[in-house]
């Protein structure tokens, strides 16, 4: 039983209340997955990550901002760059210990560069370098100069590398946890230096956290944060209304209109820059033709996207999302695609495309923003029909999908409905998504997209120090994916989140994660 059902039910005395008023319960629209932050992808296991584990710098979610939250020092106290932008030297925060009792020095985040990027360490992990690469890729080396100093070296200038760091992928974990816990064993016992602490955990189940006493910003004022899968969102919208949950943190338009207006619930609106799509597999036929995947593109009624969302969704016809630091100079660049069903139908014809054809599509039947998933691939289907073209969906647990997606897509796939959060607020999140130095083991371009013309723009843009210039280059990379339509754009979610009026500390910051050390219960 969670504080929330103890606060509306009545009358109970006031030692039971106040045995159980330190503890929030979030509800998890997936699975939870192994806690080991390196090797993570997806949005529910990177949010319990955030309370267990800190980065050398972090996100200010304190207030709230139509923006990218502020980058401000978390495990290092404050960093500097030297004047050719090669060399970050940050200093790493005195008296910090991990939840084990190791201290934090700089040769403890050495530790955890080298399970990233030195084969030859005891630490090394395949799976975690091959994840973490698009943030390693840039570094050519990683020194802890003295016991409270870490340096890290460029292969080139990259003024995006504070905000690749505040990913919560890049946060620290014990050395000795590390050394003890090979492989998969680091994800059923994560060991880091946040608010939050490991207190019991079956994979998948409800997990349970309790505060770190010592936590270096300040002790958290709950004792217990809990997190509960509840995949089926109806279900999940009733334990918010029984008080069995406190907060959702990615709430389905549905999900709003039950709450909406509810006592005791408020809706908070954070808006960060997202974007929902289905990635295509730009190896196999017929996605492997730049053609028909622009007839796709025509060929989906985005407008009745958002009316299936009630507003909560808006139409996305490119790969720029609104809140990238690039949108507002890109404009008309990027416009985008218009729903023509003829003009569709024309382009697949120009491909030599016979119709009927079928594409084998994977989609999450649940997961944070995803509830309403299984209507949204049937409207889909409805428009793609209209031009001949089937779409055959696999329906899998959010987790199961990322599991499954992993390592690209296989040929019996042409691709999948999923979105993307994490750093799309960065012109270089365009990069992460559409580099073909990003392929699979290396990164997340699923679908194998690449286009040399883009990375030639991307790689300018990087080593570009004049702002102008460098919004000018992404730009034109952003136009040529437009044209390729390596996904079928869709929309951008509001992505509201759900939360009981007792609990405070929940800004409506430009993101999907929340402070869980300023968390307190009325």
């Amino acid at each position: 039983m969670s504080v929330a059902l103890v606060a509306l039910a009545a009358p109970v005395s006031p030692l039971f209340a106040e045995a159980h008023a330190a503890s929030v319960t979030i509800g998890s629209e997936g699975a939870i997955p192994p806690l080991d932050p390196h090797r993570t992808n997806g949005t529910v296991g990177l949010r319990v990550i955030d309370a267990v584990y800190d980065g050398l710098v972090r996100e200010d979610l304190s207030k709230a901002s139509d923006t990218a939250p502020e980058i401000v020092p978390a495990l290092a106290s404050d960093w500097s760059v030297s004047e050719d932008g090669l060399t970050y030297t940050f200093t790493i925060r005195d008296g910090v210990t991990f939840h084990d009792g190791t201290p934090l020095d700089a040769a403890a985040v050495q530790t955890n560069f080298d399970r990233l990027m030195n084969e030859q360490a005891a630490v090394f992990d395949e799976r975690a370098s091959g994840n973490m690469s698009f943030l390693t890729r840039w570094i050519d080396g990683t020194e802890a100069t003295d016991a409270m100093t870490f340096v890290i070296r460029l292969k080139e200038p990259f003024s995006g590398l504070p905000r690749l760091l505040s990913d919560r992928r890049m946060s620290i974990v014990s050395p000795a946890a590390l050394e003890a816990n090979p492989g998969d064993e680091l994800g059923f016992n994560p060991v880091g230096t946040g608010p939050f602490q490991l207190d019991t955990f079956a994979q998948g189940q409800t997990l349970e956290l309790t505060r770190n006493d010592g936590y270096w910003r300040a002790v958290p004022e709950i004792e217990e944060l809990v997190f509960r899968p509840i995949t089926d969102p109806t279900a999940l919208a009733i334990a918010m209304q029984t008080g069995e949950i406190d907060v959702i943190p990615s709430a389905s338009a549905e999900q709003v209109a039950q709450l909406s207006g509810q006592p005791g619930l408020a809706v908070q609106y954070p808006d960060p820059a997202n974007a929902y799509f289905i990635r295509l597999n730009t190896q196999v036929a017929p996605t492997d033709d730049k053609t028909f995947r622009q007839a796709l593109n025509y060929a989906v009624n985005r407008e009745a996207i958002a009316a299936l969302f009630g507003g909560q969704a808006a139409p996305a016809a490119s790969p720029v999302p609104r809140g990238n630091e690039i949108a507002e100079e890109a404009g008309e660049a990027i416009a985008g695609y218009s729903y023509d069903p003829e003009k569709a139908k024309a382009l697949i014809a120009e491909a030599g495309i016979d119709t009927p054809v079928t594409l084998n599509i994977l989609s999450p039947n649940s997961g944070p923003g995803f509830g309403l998933a299984t209507q949204l691939i049937t409207l889909v289907q409805q428009d793609l029909k209209a031009v001949g073209v089937q779409i055959d969906p696999e329906y899998l647990e959010f987790s199961t999908l990322l599991s499954t997606e992993r390592g690209g897509y296989p040929d019996a796939y042409h691709g999948s409905y999923n979105g993307w959060t994490t750093g799309a607020d960065s012109a270089y999140w365009l990069e992460r998504m559409f580099s073909g130095a990003q392929q699979p083991p290396n990164g997340v371009n699923r679908g194998w997209y690449e286009n040399e013309a883009v990375d030639e723009a991307f790689r300018q843009a990087r080593q570009e120090t004049d702002a102008a210039r460098r919004t000018e280059l992404y730009v034109e990379a952003a136009e040529k994916i437009t044209a390729d339509a390596p996904w079928i754009f869709l929309y951008q979610d509001r992505l509201p989140r759900i939360v009981r009026d007792s609990v405070n500390g929940i800004e409506p910051a430009g993101s999907v994660y929340i402070d869980y050390a300023r968390l307190s219960v009325e």
